[in-house]
């Protein structure tokens, strides 16, 4: 469950540096096979998220995008590229490393994206 704290700039950690926009997924650096990841559709402005998570910003359709961070194969990769055993993590650079195939046509990954949200939706509806 996502949560957060309502806190004036001069108070925040330095940690919350990184200044959501609508349609960012921020992708869980730090132990990413729990794949806690998020895409912020939230229109309010100045939100910010920890530097625990790379944010992502895709000029394909955005739920495309965190699709294609949750798959296990993605997972596979990224675990295979980080550091630490009881904390396994990888930074922001050594993640947009990784090569990630998407489709050649723009509105047939948009379209992707689509199919997936209603699929997620009706999974929470049916839960």
């Amino acid at each position: 469950m996502l949560g957060f704290q309502v806190i004036k700039k001069e108070n925040a950690p330095s940690r919350a540096q990184r200044l959501a926009s609508y349609g960012d997924v921020f992708y869980q650096t730090v132990r990413p096979y729990q794949r806690n990841n998020y895409l912020f559709e939230n229109v309010d402005k100045d939100m910010v998220f920890s530097t625990g998570y790379a944010q992502l910003r895709s000029k394909l359709d955005s739920y495309f995008l965190l699709t294609l961070v949750q798959n296990d194969n993605f997972v596979k990769v990224v675990l295979d590229n980080c550091t630490g055993t009881s904390y396994p993590a990888i930074n922001g650079s050594e993640l947009g490393k990784i090569i990630v195939q998407i489709p050649s046509n723009e509105a047939e990954a948009n379209q992707i994206g689509k199919v997936f949200r209603g699929i997620d939706k009706s999974i929470t509806l049916h839960q």
